[in-house]
C-alpha cells in the first residue's frame, strides 16, 4: 500500500493503525478516533479520495500478498490474520486484484 498523506490527525491515526494491523474493522478504527463509522467514512473519502472500505480491502490484500511471499502459512491462516473471517472472501478479493488465486500468486512469486 503506497503511503498516503492527510492533513487530518484522525485520518493519520487511522492510516498508522492500518499499517500496523490491517485486520481492524471500520468500527474499530472509528472508535480509535472517536467518530461514528459513518462520519469516519465520509471524512476518509473527503481526505483520501477513496472510500475507507476500498482502502481497507486494498490494505488487507496487499498484506496478504506480502505474507504469501514471505511465509509458508496456509492461505486460510493469512486470510484470518489480515481480517477475513472466511477464506473464500479473501480468495475472491485477492483474485479481483491480482487475477490469480492466492496459492497461484505464491507459486508465481517463488519461481
Amino acid at each position: 500500500m503506497p503511503p498516503r498523506l492527510s492533513s487530518d490527525y484522525r485520518i493519520q491515526e487511522v492510516l498508522r493503525c492500518l499499517e500496523e494491523d490491517s485486520s481492524k474493522t471500520i468500527e474499530d478504527l472509528a472508535g480509535l478516533v472517536s467518530l461514528s463509522s459513518s462520519r469516519l467514512g465520509h471524512l476518509f473519502k473527503a481526505e483520501m479520495g477513496v472510500s475507507l472500505d476500498s482502502f481497507l480491502t486494498e490494505a488487507r490484500i496487499d498484506k496478504g500478498a506480502q505474507l504469501l511471499e514471505a511465509t509458508h502459512m496456509q492461505v486460510k491462516e493469512i486470510a484470518a490474520i489480515v481480517g477475513y473471517r472466511q477464506a473464500p472472501s479473501f480468495d475472491r478479493a485477492f483474485r479481483n486484484k491480482f487475477k490469480v488465486s492466492p496459492a497461484g500468486y505464491r507459486r508465481l512469486k517463488r519461481m
